[in-house]
């Protein structure tokens, strides 16, 4: 990006970091927006975050956004007009931004035992992750699905090879309980985030039963 910037291209490249820092393996743990920010002027780097999904502020709906408008120093100018576009954006939407949960979040994020809270979820999170790739890796379900790659997050999708995702989705909430959500029609995505370690083995074989319903 960096060398089409160079050559006249005018590129504005967005981050989505809205689950910053969840890294249960080894990857990149930087955001791509550290290595865009300021390296020429043809490239708006823009980095978004939500305190949601990275403070575990579940249903705050507080977002962040973060510019870099490609100069060494920052463009006292550029910035300020960004800024006043992003408030019109805002304003012409949803009106304006809740007030509580930005509190809540600031407050939050001001106290001396912030990062020590914010680090025993992420433990809980990363021992359910892991859990999660340790038994879809253990062979038991191959006939019935692939899985896509996952190393971070809150969520992992399944590659369904029989069934329709939709039905699998509506005879798993009918018949056993069991919430997912169906990307398309091979796709079903799970949220481990919100079991429980001890239970994820069960989800899968839960799962794993209603494919073998709807197969017969």
């Amino acid at each position: 990006m960096v060398e089409q910037a160079a050559a006249g291209c005018a590129i504005v490249a967005v981050a989505d970091d809205a689950y910053f820092g969840l890294f249960y393996e080894d990857s990149l743990k930087e955001s791509i927006f550290g290595l865009l920010a300021n390296r020429h002027p043809n490239l708006l780097a823009i980095k978004l975050d939500g305190a949601t999904k990275e403070e575990f502020a579940w249903g705050f709906r507080t977002g962040f956004i973060t510019f870099a408008d490609g100069s060494a120093d920052g463009c006292p100018a550029v910035l300020e007009s960004l800024s006043k576009k992003t408030l019109g954006v805002i304003r012409g939407t949803i009106s304006n931004c809740p007030h509580p949960s930005q509190t809540f979040v600031i407050e939050a994020l001001r106290s001396p035992n912030f990062l020590q809270q914010k680090q025993e979820k992420f433990e809980i999170l990363k021992a359910r992750a892991l859990r999660t790739k340790e038994i879809l890796d253990s062979g038991k379900y191959d006939q019935a699905w692939d899985y896509y790659p996952f190393n971070s997050g809150y969520f992992m999708c399944l590659r369904l090879k029989s069934v329709n995702a939709e039905q699998l989705r509506m005879h798993l909430l009918d018949n056993y309980g069991v919430g997912t959500i169906a990307i398309n029609s091979s796709d079903l995505r799970i949220a481990f985030s919100c079991i429980a370690e001890n239970d994820i083995a069960e989800l899968f074989d839960l799962i794993h039963q209603a494919v073998c319903d709807l197969s017969n």
